[in-house]
C-alpha cells in the first residue's frame, strides 16, 4: 500500500469538486471586463499568471519595483508603480507576494488606486499551483515522503501539497524557528552560522535562546541595506562577525535583486551586483568549527550547501535550512545533504499558516 498516493489520489479528487469549480468561475467573473495587473514579477507572480492562464484569465501586464522590460517566463510587459496610477486607471490590480502584501497595497492606495480594484492572492481562490504545474514534482514528493522517518514531517509534505494545489492553511509548529527544542538544543559553546542574517532580527533570537551565552555567531547577509540594519542592531554584541556577502558554491560575484527586505536574492537579471563566498572558503581561513548553520537565502540554499560540502563532512554541523522557496527544495535538499553521507537524521517542521517556513533540520 502507497500511502502517498492514496493520500496524494484524494487531493487530486478535491481538486475536480464542483465547489472547486465554482470558485474558479466566480474568480473569472471577478477579474472580467477590464484589464488585470499582476503586482510583483517573481517566482509566485510567474505561477500566478500561468495558474490564470490555465483557468482561462489572462493576465495584461505585470507590476514590479524591481524589475522592468519583459517578464521572461510569461513575456508580459513589466510596468512601474507610478505607471499604474498614471495609465492604468482602470485596471484590477493582484498582489503576487505574501511577505510583503500589505506594504505593497499601502502603496497602491497612496497613489490613489482605489481599494475596490486591489486584490490579495490569498483571499481569492487562486492556488500557487495547477495539478499540471505540479505533476512535474510528484516523484519527487513521493521520495521525500518515504524518506522522512517521523509522522510530522510526511504531514507537512502532504499538507504543501494542498497548499499549492487547494491553498489550505498550514499548522505552524510551537517550537521556534531554526532553534526548535524538539529537534535540536543549544549549548554554551555555539558557532552558530546565520546565512541570510536580514536586520539581525535571527541573531537577536539566538543571543536569547541562548541566554547570551555562546562560542561565536557568523552572519552573511547580501543586501546592503538589510546588513547597514543588521550592523546597527547588533552594535556593540561582542563574539560576533558580520560579513556582507551572501553564501554560495564559491567566491564570486552575482546579480542580486537589492532592496527588497527579507526577499532580497541573487538573480541573474538583478538590479545590482553583490559579492558571494562559500562556507568551505571563509572557514578555511579561521580556526572556529561552525555547529550550527541555518540558510534562508531566498533559493539559494542548494548552492551554499554545495560551498559548504567540506565544512559539513569534517565538523558535522547541525543544519537548519530553509526549504519553501522552490517547489522542489523539499526533496533535492535532503537527498543532497543525504549523498554527503554524515550519518544525519533529516526532519521537518514549520512555522506559519502559508507556504512560506518550512525548515529542513539535519541533527
Amino acid at each position: 500500500m502507497n500511502k502517498f498516493r492514496e493520500a496524494f489520489s484524494r487531493i487530486l479528487e478535491r481538486c475536480k469538486t464542483s465547489e472547486f469549480l465554482a470558485d474558479i468561475e466566480r474568480l473569472r467573473n471577478t477579474f472580467l471586463g477590464r484589464d488585470l495587473v499582476l503586482y510583483g514579477a517573481g517566482e509566485l507572480g510567474s505561477r500566478t499568471a500561468k495558474w490564470l492562464a490555465r483557468n482561462g484569465i489572462r493576465a495584461d501586464f505585470f507590476c514590479d519595483r524591481a524589475k522592468s522590460g519583459i517578464h521572461a517566463d510569461t513575456g508580459l510587459p513589466i510596468v512601474s508603480p507610478q505607471e499604474l496610477s498614471s495609465g492604468f486607471n482602470g485596471a484590477n490590480i493582484l498582489i503576487c507576494s505574501i511577505a510583503h502584501a500589505d506594504s505593497i497595497r499601502r502603496d497602491l492606495l497612496s497613489l490613489g488606486i482605489p481599494k475596490e480594484r486591489i486584490f490579495l492572492t490569498e483571499q481569492l481562490c487562486i492556488h500557487d499551483m495547477t495539478v499540471e504545474d505540479f505533476l512535474p514534482f510528484v516523484d519527487g514528493y513521493e521520495w521525500a515522503y518515504h524518506f522522512f522517518a517521523d509522522d510530522a514531517s510526511k504531514a507537512i509534505i502532504l499538507k504543501r501539497i494542498e497548499g499549492y494545489l487547494l491553498s489550505s492553511p498550514l499548522q505552524s509548529s510551537a517550537g521556534v524557528v531554526y532553534f526548535d527544542n524538539e529537534v535540536l538544543s543549544l549549548s554554551s559553546e555555539e558557532v552558530f552560522v546565520d546565512g541570510g542574517m536580514f536586520n539581525g532580527d535571527t541573531a537577536s533570537e539566538f543571543i536569547r535562546c541562548t541566554d547570551g551565552k555562546f562560542g561565536h555567531y557568523y552572519g552573511f547577509e547580501i543586501d546592503p541595506e538589510n546588513y547597514r540594519q543588521a550592523a546597527e542592531n547588533l552594535i556593540g554584541l561582542k563574539r560576533m562577525t558580520l560579513t556582507q556577502k551572501g553564501l554560495w558554491s564559491r567566491e564570486s560575484e552575482l546579480r542580486i535583486h537589492a532592496n527588497l527586505a527579507s526577499s532580497s536574492k541573487l538573480s541573474e537579471s538583478g538590479n545590482d551586483t553583490a559579492l558571494v563566498t562559500s562556507l568551505d572558503a571563509f572557514f578555511a581561513k579561521t580556526t572556529d568549527k561552525p555547529t550550527l548553520i541555518k540558510l534562508d537565502i531566498e533559493g539559494a540554499e542548494k548552492e551554499a550547501l554545495l560551498g559548504a560540502e567540506n565544512v559539513i563532512k569534517s565538523d558535522k554541523p547541525r543544519l537548519a535550512i530553509c526549504a519553501y522557496h522552490k517547489p522542489e527544495d523539499i526533496y533535492v535538499l535532503p537527498k543532497l545533504l543525504a549523498e554527503y553521507e554524515v550519518g544525519y537524521k533529516f526532519t521537518l517542521r514549520h512555522y506559519s499558516n502559508t507556504l512560506l517556513d518550512t525548515v529542513l533540520y539535519a541533527v
